[in-house]
């Protein structure tokens, strides 16, 4: 039997126009896909270096805007504190009558650690951008590199000047503070404190801090010129004030809001101690009980007084948001004293001061309760079920772990 092969046709025409424009074609082909791997890329390359600078960007026209919010707070305080601390002097005579606020605001303005924590200032991020070759070779701006090293620098002056500067030193050093604390009875009682205020005002070097307060002032608002500078980096890296804002409330937290099947049950604040918890007890007929347990005792007797205040309430969701309003007649204070073990004489005689004292703290905290009993907290639910934020008005959020609880229906 004869069998005929037929010759592919990259076989045939071996010479001529055909295995021109074969070739020609492989080529050609090879080359387009040279060029679209390459140039896919760079592309690439390009828009992930495009990506990095404006990350990196964001994260430092933030982290300056950020500082600047510090600094106006900080010169906001000093204004405050020197028109507090000029009105006590013009009116020693009649401390008695000016309220507590007042008197404990000056003296933290001149005690060696009274200095808001909210008023320190992060330097992280200038500390990374001041390490890494990498900022300067991504940004590459020079115009925005020198306004944002010209902030860190100034920033930088102004942080040694209030740990080094005579005119930031604090009137009374940490030591005296602690001697005046620690080593006598200047301030156990209001009218002790009111005599250290009086006594205070009278130093000639607190009277010294309090006049150069217009030196800090013109510190922090020479700073705040820089927030015109920092308008002029958003200008040129092209940052918008809702990028910003995105950029800032980004998370990676899987969450979502909570439904009203979601609620029910009983929640325990995760922001407890060995003296405080809350827990929150939510039921599907939209009723709710609050309990706190807080473990308290007092240096005139020996032992702890347990004391749980409960308030009921009901509950709604709206939209996104938890509802809560709380029924002030149910609240309820309870008081066990059995873990005292001072004398009887000591309880009779010490145990109704401190009762009457801690119970002023407890009604003083319920006062914005009192005045306005319904509360909106904005929810968010992890992807277990088991975990909850509430985040009030003050923007500031509070969590709350799910207890395994059978008789939560009940």
């Amino acid at each position: 039997m004869n069998a005929k092969f037929k010759m592919p046709k990259f076989g045939r025409d071996l010479t001529g126009k055909g295995w021109i424009k074969e070739l020609l074609m492989t080529f050609l082909g090879t080359t387009i896909s040279i060029v679209l791997t390459f140039g896919s890329a760079a592309w690439l390359e390009k828009k992930e270096a495009e990506e990095a600078r404006r990350l990196l960007a964001m994260t430092i026209v933030s982290d300056i805007d950020q500082s600047l919010e510090v600094i106006d707070n900080r010169l906001k305080y000093e204004d405050e504190c020197r028109g507090i601390s000029y009105y006590l002097m013009w009116n020693q005579h009649r401390l008695e009558e000016i309220g507590s606020d007042s008197i404990w605001a000056f003296l933290n303005y001149v005690l060696g650690s009274g200095f808001p924590r909210e008023l320190e200032m992060e330097t992280s991020n200038e500390h990374i951008f001041n390490s890494s070759q990498d900022s300067w070779r991504t940004l590459s701006d020079k115009k925005f590199l020198k306004n944002v090293q010209d902030f860190y620098n100034a920033r930088s002056f102004m942080e040694r000047q209030r740990k080094e500067s005579v005119f930031f030193r604090k009137p009374v050093s940490n030591e005296e503070e602690y001697s005046l604390i620690m080593e006598s009875d200047d301030m156990k009682s209001d009218e002790a404190v009111l005599a250290t205020c009086r006594r205070l005002l009278q130093i000639p070097r607190v009277q010294n801090y309090i006049g150069w307060s217009g030196q800090r002032m013109r510190l922090y608002s020479d700073l705040l010129q820089y927030i015109n500078v920092n308008e002029e980096n958003k200008f040129l890296m092209g940052i918008t004030e809702k990028e910003l804002e995105e950029f800032r409330n980004q998370s990676l937290m899987v969450v979502r809001r909570a439904k009203e099947a979601d609620i029910a049950g009983t929640w325990d604040a995760v922001l407890t101690s060995v003296n405080d918890h809350t827990e929150y007890t939510f039921r599907p007929d939209h009723t709710f009980t609050t309990l706190e347990t807080m473990k308290w005792n007092h240096y005139c007797f020996r032992g702890k007084i347990i004391t749980q205040i409960t308030i009921s309430g009901h509950w709604e969701i709206v939209g996104d948001t938890l509802v809560n309003t709380f029924d002030m007649q149910t609240l309820k204070i309870d008081n066990d004293e059995s873990g005292i073990t001072c004398s009887k004489e000591e309880r009779e005689k010490q145990l109704p001061e401190a009762r009457k004292l801690m119970m002023d703290r407890i009604m003083g905290s319920l006062e914005q309760l009192k005045s306005n009993n319904r509360v909106p907290q904005a929810t968010n639910l992890d992807r277990t079920g088991t975990r909850l934020e509430l985040t009030g008005t003050d923007k500031k959020p509070f969590h709350y772990q799910k207890k395994d609880n059978p008789n939560n229906s009940k």
